[in-house]
């Protein structure tokens, strides 16, 4: 088993990855993010291995913004590449990962639309107590129909304990992309839940985000990608 599919495992089954790139060593961080990079955005990546990639690039991006690093073209090149930066262009950088996703109103319960493999929209409940992306059985019998999910995007099935002490056994899929705003993240963990049950945004999309936040003023949800688009 490669270690991408290895992390994508821990993921799987709840397990904290560790970082192997240390805070001052910017050079073997950068070397590490083109590398997972590589295999999360490779459309012919087995799913647990794009998983598992995509979730330690987004965690070395939040290390290289630490590091005071910024994501873009930079002077004399028209290719993108993390270089050092200043507070300036680290605000700029940090503007671009930003989307705004407004909320709608169903029955009561303020939901958010999401679009899933590109062509399949979804309303979800931002739930950050989920450990993962939640979707009702018929969303998922949707994306079948269309095409964009297959049998190889379902990896196992798994038991969780939900919020009554419940044991409930469910699929677990990946998501190839979920699309927020005006920015979306590539191959993400989702359970599938029983038919007209509620969606659900969890952690396996919101722990790979820099950080969230509801805005009650304006019924919104305004997110910060970790890695740039």
């Amino acid at each position: 088993m490669s270690r991408f599919a290895m992390a994508a495992l821990a993921i799987l089954i709840g397990l904290p990855l560790p970082l192997c790139a240390q805070p001052n060593d910017p050079g073997q961080t950068i070397a590490r993010w083109r590398a997972v990079n590589a295999t999360c955005r490779d459309p012919a990546a087995p799913a647990l291995e794009a998983v598992g990639a995509c979730e330690q690039r987004d965690r070395y991006s939040k290390l290289l913004t630490l590091m005071k690093h910024c994501y873009g073209p930079f002077p004399g090149s028209n290719e993108p590449a993390w270089t050092p930066c200043d507070p300036a262009r680290m605000a700029q950088a940090m503007a671009l990962a930003r989307t705004t996703a407004r909320f709608q109103r169903r029955n009561g319960v303020l939901v958010l639309p999401a679009s899933l493999n590109v062509n399949t929209e979804a309303f979800f409940v931002v739930d950050s107590g989920a450990s993962k992306v939640q979707l009702p059985q018929e969303v998922v019998d949707e994306l079948r129909r269309k095409g964009t999910l297959s049998q190889d995007d379902f990896l196992r099935e798994n038991t969780f304990v939900v919020a009554d002490g419940r044991k409930v056994a469910q699929k677990v899929i990946r998501l190839r992309s979920i699309g927020i705003g005006d920015r979306s993240m590539e191959n993400i963990l989702a359970t599938v839940g029983a038919p007209h049950s509620q969606a659900l945004l969890g952690q396996s999309l919101l722990q790979r985000l820099n950080w969230w936040k509801i805005d009650n003023i304006r019924n919104a949800l305004e997110l910060e990608f970790a890695t740039p688009p």
